[in-house]
């Protein structure tokens, strides 16, 4: 889940919904800078998708008492992530061998600073073989995979950007992620870092502009109220809570 708080609300999004938004970025990436198209459908696939382990997990937010709000991907525990990460990478594996490659490489740099735990280790060991194991059985091309991991990235964080803060939010309310830009190189392009800013709660600019033209994106949403969550449980009351549809069209920054 994704969660940011305001002064009466909990800001609730669920994960697959910030990856089909992730995927939608990626869908309006120019043509002349996408490597690999022969693999485009089953990049994109793997951005769709990123996020499936947190499906059933998403059904039931969990409340963290130590914190006294929702549980995010942020703090969620690792014991239960893991294994529901290995789940979701199964699915994917299920209808895309190169997809699962793209997701398991990015689920792995998750925890380049955390293997002294041993189910991280295990976990780790897990993916390296699955990865080394499509490697040998589907043709794969070490520029391509790269390319598609860093747009996946890229348009992780640029959907993040979108949901997991205020629309509209500048200066020291811009969540600490994004207060530098972005950083994200790409051999074809001069820059490494993409700065993103809120022109105003409807529109986003980004420079540079890697996409074709200017598009609408939009985001479901749920603000729970934090008297609804006191008197029904956080379960409760987030399932009833109606969904909120964020529109914002994201520009070229002049």
């Amino acid at each position: 889940m994704i969660v940011y708080e305001t002064a009466t609300t909990f800001v609730m999004t669920e994960q697959h919904e910030h990856a089909l938004l992730s995927e939608t970025f990626a869908k309006h990436w120019k043509g002349d800078l996408f490597i690999n198209n022969e693999r485009k459908e089953d990049a994109l696939f793997a951005i769709a998708q990123h996020d499936r382990s947190w499906i059933d997990l998403d059904e039931s937010p969990v409340w963290n008492d130590k914190s006294s709000q929702p549980y995010s991907f942020i703090d969620f525990p690792e014991s239960i992530k893991l294994s529901f990460y290995t789940k979701g990478l199964n699915e994917i594996q299920n209808s895309s061998l190169y997809a699962a490659l793209i997701c398991s490489i990015h689920y792995v740099n998750f925890f380049n600073d955390l293997e002294s735990d041993m189910r991280i280790t295990n976990f780790l060991n897990h993916e390296h073989k699955r990865q080394k194991n499509i490697k040998s059985t589907i043709q794969c091309d070490d520029k391509g995979i790269k390319f598609h991991y860093d747009l996946l990235k890229l348009c992780d964080s640029l959907s993040l950007f979108v949901c997991l803060q205020e629309a509209g939010a500048t200066g020291n309310k811009v969540h600490k992620w994004f207060q530098q830009g972005i950083s994200q190189p790409f051999s074809f392009l001069p820059e490494n870092k993409f700065q993103v800013v809120w022109n105003n709660q409807n529109e986003v600019s980004v420079k540079p502009f890697p996409f074709k033209k200017n598009f609408l994106v939009g985001i479901p949403m749920r603000f729970v109220l934090k008297k609804h969550i006191q008197d029904l449980g956080i379960i409760e009351a987030f399932a009833k809570t109606p969904l909120s549809i964020r529109q914002v069209r994201v520009l070229d920054q002049q």
